[in-house]
């Protein structure tokens, strides 16, 4: 068993401290002393992409820390999905000599179309800002739309967050709603977002240009 420490440390300084381990050996029992419980959601939401499904918090001496496994199995079946992927990739690239040339995107700005473009970090002193908002959004007669999150914004589509219901009820109302892949990979929360659609940057930016307004928050 393998014990780590992420007192002290930010919700992504702690994900990436148990992901930099989790990706370096095959340990399949783990105990991570936590900050408290919001670092603790986001570790577990980490391990959950990872095949770790017995993830529980324990008390040793008023110290918190998260017990997490998984399956033996599960290490095995990893390193059988990659050395599959690997030997797929190496396949296509001896029988493709020349990939076909993609087609060119061509994108005119759509009238009277509005994109917003929320890419700030958030934190304690900004939910609250975001939430209302979100909420102004929900009421405003005039909608965007296109509502995308890029940077430390992702968070505000995390399916535990205070924002995620005001997302889902934007949608239903036809936002459209883009979270930046790459970002929501940085902060290991690709498998934690509860609204909206998670897609490429590029394919974010060309949404964004495509509007006649853009709004930056």
């Amino acid at each position: 068993m393998l014990t780590l420490n992420t007192a002290g440390k930010s919700e992504t300084e702690a994900v990436n401290l148990v992901r930099e381990v989790v990706m370096k050996n095959s340990e399949n029992e783990l105990k991570i002393l936590i900050e408290g419980p919001l670092q603790a959601e986001y570790i577990k939401n980490f391990l959950a992409t990872q095949g770790f499904d017995n993830i529980l918090p324990e008390d040793d001496e008023g110290l918190l820390y998260l017990m997490a496994s998984r399956p033996k199995q599960q290490e095995k079946k990893a390193k059988t999905d990659a050395d599959d992927k690997e030997y797929k990739q190496d396949k296509l690239e001896q029988e493709t000599e020349q990939p076909a040339p993609k087609p060119e995107k061509k994108f005119a700005a759509i009238k009277n179309s509005t994109g917003v473009l929320i890419s700030c970090e958030t934190g304690k002193y900004t939910q609250k800002f975001y939430r209302n908002f979100l909420s102004s959004l929900i009421k405003a007669e005039n909608k965007p739309d296109i509502l995308a999150l890029i940077n430390g914004a992702v968070k505000l589509a995390a399916y535990n967050s205070q924002t995620c219901d005001f997302l889902k009820k934007l949608e239903a109302q036809g936002v459209k709603i883009f979270i930046s892949e790459a970002c929501a990979d940085r902060l290991a929360m690709t498998g934690a977002i509860g609204a909206g659609v998670i897609i490429d940057m590029s394919e974010i930016l060309d949404e964004i240009f495509a509007c006649d307004k853009v709004i930056s928050v």
